[in-house]
């Protein structure tokens, strides 16, 4: 039987109270634990209204997750799945956070793209090519990954994705405009915590590279409806293994011509 519109929004709200109090959710109660993945999403949709509705923020674009094969048998789901970007949830680099005020704090070094002209959800589906001639930018970024579920990336993809894709925080270097020389698939990521790298990777390490991902999210929105539209970002997902941060530490994320992201957590 499909949720109801009741329990939806109970999860919605068990989501955001949890957050705001910084108090672990073990997970959600079995009346509203999402068991499909458009139960997950139908929850998301619900608890992004919800903080627009009471917080007053604005979606600035999309988030996306598990976009390699390792993180999807982690997370236990056959393909990625988005998020929302939220204006109150997004800085610029460099950037400051209460440890205390977050759970995981898991590190995702990101290349993200900022789209230049809407994607009419019929041309679909895309490509990478189709997401290069839209783009008005690259740039750095790293995504705090964070949920109050307690059992993390382990929750589930059905919960993880009512959890707005597990996002915390969205941090974001200065946009390059003059991405069209760069190899992004081979573009060097690396990552340091108080002054030593212990991540290095590359932008191929997502499915496709950066554009691919993006072509993959703009064809799974078009399927409900949805296109990219001029000014949102993408962020495409990790390019080194995530790390936990623990409070007092430093990341500093290196993506070489693009530019450095670094994050303190007091």
């Amino acid at each position: 039987m499909p949720m109801t519109a009741e329990a939806i929004e109970t999860a919605a709200r068990t989501l955001q109270d949890h957050r705001r109090r910084v108090v672990p959710l073990p997970a959600l109660p079995d009346a509203c634990r999402p068991a499909t993945t458009e139960e997950g999403y139908a929850i998301q949709q619900a608890l992004i209204d919800l903080r627009i509705r009471e917080g007053g923020a604005r979606s600035i674009g999309w988030k996306i997750g598990a976009t390699n094969p390792g993180a999807r048998e982690l997370l236990g789901v056959s393909e990625p799945f988005f998020g929302v970007l939220l204006d109150n949830l997004t800085t610029d680099s460099p950037s400051s956070f209460v440890a205390a005020q977050m759970f995981q704090r898991v590190i995702e070094p990101e290349i993200a793209v900022l789209i230049g002209a809407d994607l009419d959800p019929a041309d679909a589906p895309f490509d990478a090519a189709a997401i290069r001639q839209v783009a008005r930018a690259v740039l750095p970024a790293i995504e705090v990954v964070d949920t109050p579920l307690s059992a993390g990336l382990k929750a589930g993809g059905p919960s993880l994705i009512a959890d707005d894709g597990s996002h915390g925080r969205w941090v974001k270097g200065a946009p390059v405009a003059d991405w069209q020389n760069l190899d992004l698939l081979e573009h060097k990521v690396s990552m340091a915590v108080d002054g030593s790298v212990v991540r290095e990777g590359r932008g191929g390490n997502v499915d496709g590279g950066p554009f691919g991902a993006t072509a993959w999210l703009a064809t799974a929105l078009a399927a409900r409806g949805l296109g990219l539209k001029a000014g949102q970002y993408v962020t495409t997902g990790t390019t080194t293994q995530p790390i936990p941060v623990e409070a007092g530490q430093t990341v500093v994320a290196d993506f070489g011509m693009l530019g450095r992201i670094e994050i303190r957590f007091s």
